[in-house]
């Protein structure tokens, strides 16, 4: 499934190019005529692939079984907008975007293949009825984290999945915006990308989470978070002209110590978006570069193994 959902987040946002082409194959395009975001991925209880994929108009369901054949397999209509992100928990997938008012969507995927049932959640207790713009969003051990919203100054909500379709608020974080976050173990790695750092929050308590520490990203412009997979490294994105993939000893949070800075195409100015990392390797999207897959077992040192260029029309900075 990991290998099908590279290859579309390689190429479903983008018309065919081979620019740049290392490691990586072009297997399908499945064009929609709109913008696209995030992507995420399901597989159900008979062992189809899918991937979700957020764009213009909604939540698109792609059959990705036969990866040299998708096949959009629902369409679950959303507010119209650029930005749209989606996580999975269980068997229920969770919606995010900064349009309309109705506050986190989600989806029961557990009739897969045959239908697929949506609501809107926007809030509960505290915050009941008030939720209705998100940014991103991140689940780890049935709790959901949505940076970026319309409450708290666009602070961290922390929210329970123990009943996956009624979600339940538990608390936020203090201080300013968070714009996307990792976590793990009840440590929340947040990027404040208008403070230009990462903040660490432990969220043990999830009614109070309690700042530990915060770190400045080389270009102050920190958009995603993510860690290895021993959870001794982060890596950082800043989303900006002429930026990095960074990582960072976090070991002893006293002592945050910045190891290595990887660009795609240097001194093209380029522009990193997010990474995702599997097993050593992390997975980033650029702008005007398409996607990298770089090996980052040895995070003081990272190096190229794969990529694909889909944008055609040259490189540099901007969006």
């Amino acid at each position: 499934m990991k290998k099908n959902l590279i290859t579309l987040m390689a190429l479903l946002i983008c018309s065919v190019g081979f620019a740049q082409n290392f490691n990586m194959t072009l297997r399908a395009v499945l064009p929609y005529g709109v913008s696209l975001s995030n992507i995420g991925g399901y597989v159900d209880s008979q062992g189809n692939e899918y991937a979700l994929v957020g764009y213009y108009e909604g939540l698109s369901i792609v059959d990705v079984t036969d990866p040299d054949n998708p096949v959009e397999a629902f369409m679950i209509p959303g507010a119209q907008s650029d930005w749209r992100e989606v996580k999975v928990w269980d068997t229920y997938a969770y919606v995010t975007t900064e349009g309309g008012n109705s506050g986190l969507q989600i989806v029961d995927l557990s009739d897969l293949p045959n239908s697929v049932n949506s609501k809107y959640w926007a809030g509960s207790g505290a915050i009941n009825n008030q939720l209705e713009t998100i940014h991103a969003l991140h689940i780890d051990a049935a709790h959901v984290y949505l940076f970026g919203s319309n409450l708290f100054n666009g602070a961290a909500l922390v929210v329970d999945l123990a009943d996956p379709w009624n979600p339940v608020y538990k608390g936020h974080t203090p201080g300013t915006y968070i714009h996307d976050g990792y976590v793990r173990n009840d440590t929340l790695w947040a990027g404040h990308i208008y403070d230009g750092y990462f903040a660490v929050y432990n969220v043990a308590d999830k009614t109070n989470p309690i700042l530990l520490a915060q770190q400045n990203t080389p270009n102050n412009f920190t958009h995603n978070t993510w860690l290895n997979d021993a959870g001794t490294v982060l890596f950082t994105t800043d989303e900006t002209n002429d930026s990095y993939l960074t990582s960072y000893d976090i070991t002893d949070l006293g002592n945050i110590t910045e190891l290595d800075r990887y660009q795609i195409t240097p001194g093209s100015g380029s522009i990193v978006h997010n990474t995702h990392v599997l097993n050593d390797f992390a997975v980033t999207s650029w702008y005007k570069d398409g996607v990298s897959i770089t090996d980052v077992s040895r995070p003081e040192n990272i190096i190229s193994v794969g990529s694909y260029d889909t944008y055609t029309q040259g490189t540099g900075g901007g969006f």
